[in-house]
């Protein structure tokens, strides 16, 4: 039998759509399963072993049309569910396919699903059980499943590498900052965030801290890094860098925990099973990504705990989850 996956882009939603791939493999063991994205979101899913074969985007829709027919898939399963992959779907051959329900696609599809308005699992979000209610029509059953990043031994070599150029070793207390949102309105204030380093600085002056950021916010670390206070400074590494997505996955996972911003980074600490403590920016809702497999250990704030009916950024003081933060911190840092 040969599955074919379809999340074309976003990194969050590719990783978010993976934690349905060893669901398909224990139903059906012997399964060829391939997966549909942009090539510039795969590497989230290297290393995965439930994938064997990675299917790109091409410049053109019959291009990757005429890919995919000629794979003569059984099963189509579009996550992403828009027309160009609706239509990719009914052209495929398949004779399962399955997608969202919407008006303007439900045709595409042999097993339109209409998307659950209550969550199975408090651990769980509609992100991951709207995904997992694809495979209803397959006769798999509900359970919870959560999203999983997987290193080879040379990336976590690596790792250990960029550590110890930087004078660093997994001896040492590391939190990984999610120091930015990959947007304006997706970032925590920067006078806030420059709060939150004092803070941990303050609980825990045996820490090291890692800011994560991308190139292009190098300007927004150095007017970070100027409103922090001396211990602070001492307790930031600021020319720490990584060059890839992967590389990051890998010094995340030899840190004791990461802090910050919700996106990207705090979705690969989670699928790392590093405890993450996230700050949710205000357009963006726990019920849809707050998930976690660890809910001993992760933290997830929003504005409205504090402040109801608020969606403005500056309401969220970091005095409000002072008590939340020292406690994650004592849970984590010795």
């Amino acid at each position: 039998m040969k599955i074919l996956v379809i999340q074309k882009k976003f990194m969050g939603d590719v990783l978010v759509t993976s934690t349905i791939l060893p669901l398909l493999k224990d139903k059906f063991p012997d399964s060829e399963i391939s997966f549909l994205l942009e090539e510039k979101h795969a590497q989230i899913l290297i290393e995965n072993p439930y994938i064997n074969q990675y299917i790109f985007f091409k410049d053109s829709f019959l291009k990757t049309l005429s890919e995919v027919k000629a794979q003569n898939f059984d099963i189509v399963i579009d996550l992403y569910s828009k027309i160009e992959t609706g239509v990719l779907a009914l052209l495929s051959g398949a004779k399962t396919r399955i997608g969202f329900f919407k008006n303007y696609t439900q045709f595409f599809y042999t097993f339109p699903v209409k998307r659950a308005t209550k969550l199975k699992s408090k651990n769980t979000t509609f992100a991951i059980e709207h995904r997992l209610q694809m495979l209803e029509s397959l006769g798999i059953d509900f359970q919870e499943a959560f999203p999983k990043i997987y290193l080879s031994k040379k990336e976590r070599e690596n790792a250990h590498k960029i550590l110890s150029e930087n004078g660093l070793s997994t001896d040492d207390n590391l939190v990984m900052l999610s120091t930015f949102g990959s947007s304006e309105e997706k970032t925590y204030p920067i006078e806030y965030m420059a709060e939150v380093i004092n803070y941990i600085s303050l609980c825990k002056p045996n820490s090291i801290i890692l800011c994560n950021y991308m190139p292009f916010q190098k300007g927004l670390f150095e007017e970070l890094n100027n409103k922090l206070s001396e211990d602070s400074k001492k307790l930031v590494i600021t020319n720490f860098e990584t060059k890839s997505l992967r590389e990051f996955a890998a010094v995340t996972s030899l840190c004791k925990c990461l802090i910050g911003n919700e996106g990207g980074a705090t979705n690969v600490s989670k699928s790392l099973n590093i405890p993450t403590f996230t700050i949710f920016s205000p357009q963006i809702q726990l019920i849809d990504w707050a998930w976690t497999s660890n809910s001993k250990m992760d933290r997830f704030l929003h504005l409205n705990d504090f402040v109801q009916n608020s969606d403005n950024y500056l309401d969220f003081k970091p005095t409000y989850f002072k008590n939340e933060l020292r406690e994650f911190l004592n849970k984590t840092i010795a």
